[in-house]
C-alpha cells in the first residue's frame, strides 16, 4: 500500500511540481536519494527518464526491485543499496544527473551544508535538486 501511495503522490504532485521548473526531456537522468521501494521514481520512468534510486535499507531495495521488476529489467531504472558518499559513487556519477530528489530525507542527514555542496558535484550544468516533504503533498489514499 505504501508503494502504491508513493507512485500516486509522485505522479499527481511530485512530477508536476518538478516540471513547473522545466520540462523533463526524454532520457533525463533522475537520482532519488533515500528511494525506499522506488515508488517516487516510477512516474519519472513512465515518461522516459532514466532513474537511479539509492537507499541504505536492504529490505526496501529488495522490495523495490521486486515491485519494479519489469522497469529494472529494461535497464532504465536501478535501485541500489549504496551510500552516495562513497568515493566510487562520485567517480561514476560526477555531473551526471539532471534531477536529484530527496523526499523526506534531508532531515536525516548530518552535515547538511557539506552534503548539499557534494550533491552539486553530481548534477549536470543546469541540473536541479529538490528537497520534498510529505506535508507539501496531501495524502491520496
Amino acid at each position: 500500500m505504501r508503494f502504491d501511495q508513493q507512485v500516486i503522490n509522485s505522479k499527481n504532485y511530485v512530477l508536476p511540481f518538478i516540471e513547473k521548473t522545466g520540462k523533463l526531456n526524454l532520457g533525463a537522468k533522475v537520482l532519488e536519494i533515500g528511494c525506499g521501494e522506488g515508488g517516487v521514481l516510477k512516474p519519472f520512468f513512465d515518461i522516459g527518464c532514466e532513474c537511479l534510486g539509492v537507499d541504505l535499507d536492504p529490505p526496501r531495495i529488495v522490495l523495490g526491485n521486486d515491485f519494479l521488476k519489469s522497469e529494472v529489467q529494461s535497464g532504465k531504472l536501478q535501485l541500489i543499496l549504496k551510500n552516495i558518499l562513497d568515493n566510487d559513487f562520485e567517480e561514476n556519477y560526477s555531473e551526471y544527473f539532471d534531477i536529484i530528489i530527496l523526499k523526506d530525507v534531508i532531515e536525516h542527514i548530518h552535515g547538511q551544508e557539506n552534503f548539499i555542496f557534494y550533491l552539486k558535484k553530481l548534477l549536470k550544468p543546469k541540473g536541479r535538486i529538490f528537497f520534498l516533504f510529505s506535508a507539501l503533498f496531501r495524502d491520496t489514499l
